[in-house]
């Protein structure tokens, strides 16, 4: 509960109250099975908040349960299959094909996390030379849509969209930066072997009618909310987020709300004791929503590893489901629950959970059995 003397404290339910309604434009953080933010939307899931923009990158642990619970209106994503199980995560490409989920924008995972870097930064835009040559540039769905650029008062159509998806640009530096490169002492010693940038002026002049050495430039990911999972938030909003980090850092200094669900909340002087492993200051955080195992299904590195059983049963219940099947099962496994500890401990099990638990040793739980 909120309090006066610490008021970013909130349970779940409170912080999905306070910052997220129909429509809003939420970011969600983690990468691949790690460090999921599931506490927070599982209470979307159980509040029943829908029409929303949900934006994400690599992997679809969130996007899957909130697409099979009928409440994504527009995507912007990278990897859509989940986690290794299901090569195209099924609820989203049922929600694509049946067009509950209307509008879909992809980008790579590199452009999306260079995207929150720019955001980070307060930067206008981030070069990118990953998605050059791909159909990514053309394939431009918000554009297609008319949701691009800024309405007859002036004002943006749509705040989190960007006016275009990407530019090109000549290089102004004509490749001179790009590696492997000569040096006075001697060739490069970097990992690459060739470049075809080398041979600038042989390049063809595709984008920009110019030959030459091209950029491509990704504009800042500017969502409205953002909620990150992290292992320990202080009582005063500091940050410290364990492992591999991905895009969390920067997409969490992104957008205008943040929300931080954690293992443990801990008093500042513990996260002070090495202050160069503390990631976002206080002042960042919006919401501080403290729940143990909430990124269950995924892991939290030290804390707990990733349930591949949960994944493999997942898959069963649903292939070949309707999305009004796949709706019923989300919602009787999340939306029919009280909150995170009523889920934990009803629908999964403490025992299950606690077979989870990270090996100090390794960081992770190595007795587990893998995607095969």
């Amino acid at each position: 509960m909120k309090t006066k003397l610490y008021p970013k404290i909130m349970t779940a339910r409170e912080a999905v109250n306070h910052f997220i309604r129909p429509g809003t434009h939420i970011a969600f953080g983690g990468f691949a099975i790690l460090r999921r933010p599931m506490t927070i939307a599982r209470e979307i899931v159980r509040q029943g908040i829908g029409d929303l923009f949900v934006t994400m990158n690599g992997g679809t642990t969130v996007e899957e349960m909130l697409a099979g619970a009928g409440l994504i209106k527009w995507l912007e994503t990278t990897y859509l299959g989940m986690e290794g199980g299901m090569p195209v995560a099924y609820a989203v490409r049922q929600a694509i094909e049946q067009g509950e989920i209307e509008l879909v924008e992809d980008y790579s995972n590199w452009s999306f996390a260079l995207r929150t870097v720019a955001a980070r930064y307060g930067l206008p835009f981030m070069p990118c030379l990953s998605d050059l040559g791909s159909d990514l540039l053309t394939h431009d769905t918000f554009g297609r849509a008319g949701l691009r650029g800024r309405d007859e008062n002036g004002r943006w159509l749509h705040p989190g969209i960007p006016p275009r998806k990407y530019a090109v640009v000549d290089d102004p530096f004509e490749g001179w930066g790009l590696r492997p490169r000569e040096y006075r002492s001697g060739p490069d010693t970097c990992a690459n072997r060739s470049n075809a940038y080398r041979r600038a002026d042989s390049l063809p002049a595709a984008y920009t009618g110019k030959p030459g050495v091209k950029v491509a430039l990704v504009p800042p990911l500017l969502p409205e909310v953002t909620v990150v999972r992290a292992q320990r938030v202080a009582l005063d909003g500091t940050v410290r987020i364990e492992g591999l980090l991905g895009p969390d850092v920067d997409q969490s200094l992104a957008g205008r709300i943040l929300i931080v669900e954690c293992e443990r909340i801990c008093p500042p002087e513990e996260l002070r004791a090495v202050p160069e492993h503390n990631q976002i200051p206080g002042h960042f955080v919006s919401a501080i929503v403290e729940q143990p195992f909430g990124g269950y299904p995924t892991a939290v590195p030290n804390y707990y590893d990733y349930d591949y059983e949960w994944f493999r049963e997942y898959g069963q219940a649903v292939r070949g489901r309707t999305l009004a099947e796949v709706r019923a099962y989300w919602h009787e496994q999340v939306a029919t629950t009280r909150d995170d500890w009523d889920y934990l401990s009803n629908r999964v099990g403490l025992k299950r959970l606690a077979a989870l638990r990270a090996d100090p040793r390794h960081h992770y739980n190595p007795e587990l059995g893998r995607f095969k």
